[in-house]
């Protein structure tokens, strides 16, 4: 059975997305989520912040949950600090830790659910801000019915 059982935060995305990134005070939950994930089905759902700098280029995305990916086992060789994003604006390492994945699902631009639509929904809407405010410390867990709702709406954009 395919769950998605996190919500990760990231400033770009594409359907050829090979691997996510996190901040150094997020690679902890870096590390749990992939101690739950590699060698399972379950999935980790992609988000696109709604104030996403603009350098960054995601045009409609923004807000969006973009798509979804499964996390692969680390390659020989290889360790977290290998798959990294730099900041487009500084070009300082800011996501210097990160895992192999592939994607799922991915939505055309202007196709993905709303993640304040899903909040306001399941939630009150006063909740939105508190809830994606918990991102800025890493992925989180999903609550049941707020991933049974995403995986509904990404599910007939399955690439494989």
């Amino acid at each position: 059975m395919e769950r998605l059982l996190f919500l990760e935060p990231m400033y770009g995305f594409s359907a050829q997305q090979e691997y996510i990134a996190v901040s150094k005070k997020a690679e902890a939950k870096l590390r749990e989520m992939a101690n739950c994930l590699v060698g399972t089905n379950d999935l980790i759902a992609i988000y696109i912040p709604e104030g996403t700098e603009d350098v960054y280029q995601v045009g409609s995305q923004k807000g969006r949950v973009v798509g979804a990916v499964r996390l692969l086992p680390m390659p020989d060789g290889k360790t977290i600090r290998d798959y990294y994003f730099d900041d487009l604006l500084t070009q300082e390492r800011r996501w210097p830790v990160g895992w192999p994945c592939e994607v799922v699902f991915a939505p055309p631009e202007g196709q993905a659910p709303v993640l304040r639509t899903l909040v306001e929904q399941f939630f009150r809407p006063k909740d939105f801000q508190p809830y994606v405010a918990r991102l800025q410390y890493g992925p989180i867990k999903l609550e049941s019915k707020m991933a049974n709702a995403l995986y509904e709406k990404l599910k007939p954009y399955r690439l494989q």
